[in-house]
């Protein structure tokens, strides 16, 4: 009677194990605010470059059928197995999209992009940046990273990074970011110097080489 007891309890506490741990690919909680340590961005430069060569907005790339959890695996500059799509330029990173499209790349899920040009810098001094996003963003100046949040998750803030801006001028900016399922957001916000609240970048602050 004893040994049937004792099966049993191994049993259920075997039954209670499997139920404890998630599938492999179960998705991670990451609706929980960002809890990153600040990034520091110092010692860049601007690039010189021809204003009158300078066009509105960011250049961007878009991959489709891109239904990664992390930005990890965008793809670099080589060959990619996602499908390529060049986009028009993005001329704003203030957007709740909700289920609707993700700027122009004809779908509302399973696509990440990659945005380049300059972010044009007319005061100088510390900046402070952070993003809002649904689902991963990162955001380099200079190839250094200033905010990382890179992973699936819900609607929430990034870490704040610090990056300090020594001579006004055009430094240069990738901005990384994916959708994957449900609804999207994305909007990029700075902090001035001498000023004290976080505002959406305006459109005018970016550029690009066409």
């Amino acid at each position: 009677m004893r040994s049937q007891l004792g099966q049993k309890w191994l049993l259920l506490i075997g039954v209670l194990c499997l139920l404890a741990v998630p599938p492999a690919d179960a998705a991670k909680d990451f609706s929980k605010p960002v809890e990153y340590a600040p990034l520091q961005v110092q010692n860049i430069e601007p690039e010189i470059v021809s204003l009158e060569l300078l066009a509105k907005g960011l250049s961007v790339v878009y991959y489709l059928e891109f239904f990664e959890r992390n930005l990890d695996s965008i793809p670099g500059n080589g060959g990619s197995s996602f499908r390529k799509k060049t986009g028009k330029p993005i001329f704003e990173l203030n957007h709740q999209f909700g289920k609707e499209e993700v700027f122009d790349s004809g779908t509302n899920r399973g696509v990440a992009m990659r945005m380049l040009g300059y972010l044009v810098i007319k005061e100088e001094g510390l900046y402070q940046f952070q993003a809002l996003s649904n689902d991963g963003v990162n955001v380099l100046f200079s190839g250094e990273t200033v905010i990382s949040d890179p992973e699936q998750h819900s609607d929430r803030l990034s870490n704040i990074g610090h990056a300090t801006f020594d001579k006004a001028g055009h430094y240069p900016l990738q901005v990384e970011y994916f959708q994957r399922k449900g609804t999207a957001a994305l909007k990029l916000f700075w902090k001035t110097p001498g000023s004290e609240n976080f505002v959406p970048i305006p459109p005018n602050a970016y550029v690009h080489l066409p």
